[in-house]
């Protein structure tokens, strides 16, 4: 009895072992045939928004800036490469701005790590930069900031003078009806119009909206945005020295959006003075 009872064990301890085996083989299968899809469709929605938010015709390009920081070197890297593929311009500033190193490497080989993997970078964030007959037109920051109840992030876009085009949040945690308003359009359009230096001094308010600029945001969920900005110009140069009006029982959020979107353009104009010479800009 003893000996048949341990070959019993044996035999379901086999079956077991052959159902999750399977099992595995099944699910990493599963995942191989769906992963490439899903990085597809990843692609085809942050080619959408950077289409909308940098305004791009059909003959512009884009260049993905990944930012990196050295730990071991105290250097940061700058690794710029066409969005659709190729060749990468490789930079290297020290801390106190000077280039430490320029290279050009080949398009990677399919399945190899990323050059942060592979060398112990840490990644900083991703800029885009929209092309126009080689020649910088528009840009996308990646950006981050501590909500009410975790991280929020946004892609926050400029014009080549350094000019709001567009605020969109793309991840947030806040609660529904309140710090949530702070992703929808008609929030982010109050950024729209604001030039740099004029971020660098907006501030948040409690005050109640005025009527008609509320009406006129409201528009901007059906109406796009080039044409929302010539049929509201007067409102935008009136409100763009004005504070951001908060989302009423939302105040941390909508500030934490604020102070997040100051701190990205302020941290880009710095890194762009360094990049433009050598990324086709002045």
């Amino acid at each position: 009895m003893n000996s048949l009872g341990r070959g019993e064990l044996v035999r379901i301890t086999l079956s077991l072992t052959v159902v999750c085996a399977v099992g595995a083989a099944v699910l990493g299968g599963v995942y191989v045939a769906t992963e490439r899809y899903r990085l597809a469709a990843a692609r085809t929605t942050e080619r959408a928004a950077l289409t909308d938010l940098l305004g791009l015709g059909v003959s512009d390009r884009v260049l993905v800036v990944r930012q990196e920081f050295s730990p071991a070197e105290r250097r940061v890297h700058y690794r710029a490469t066409p969005l659709e593929g190729g060749a990468t311009t490789h930079l290297v500033f020290t801390l106190d701005g000077a280039l430490a190193a320029r290279e050009t490497e080949p398009a990677p080989v399919a399945g190899a790590p990323a050059a942060a993997e592979a060398s112990g970078l840490v990644p900083l964030g991703r800029l885009f930069v929209g092309l126009r007959d080689d020649r910088p037109f528009a840009f996308t920051l990646e950006g981050e900031t501590a909500g009410y109840k975790t991280r929020i992030r946004f892609l926050i876009a400029l014009d080549d003078s350094f000019i709001v085009r567009g605020v969109r949040v793309i991840e947030h945690a806040e609660d529904p009806g309140l710090g949530a308003e702070v992703a929808t359009a008609w929030f982010g359009g109050q950024f729209l119009g604001r030039d740099a230096a004029g971020l660098e001094a907006v501030d948040v308010t409690k005050a109640p909206m005025p009527e008609d600029w509320s009406r006129a945001l409201a528009q901007l969920e059906r109406t796009p945005r080039d044409t929302w900005t010539k049929a509201h110009g007067d409102l935008m140069a009136r409100e763009r020295t004005q504070p951001i009006y908060a989302v009423t029982g939302a105040t941390i959020s909508s500030r934490a959006l604020t102070d997040g979107a100051r701190a990205t353009v302020s941290h880009f104009r710095r890194r762009w003075a360094l990049l433009a010479p050598y990324l086709g800009g002045t």
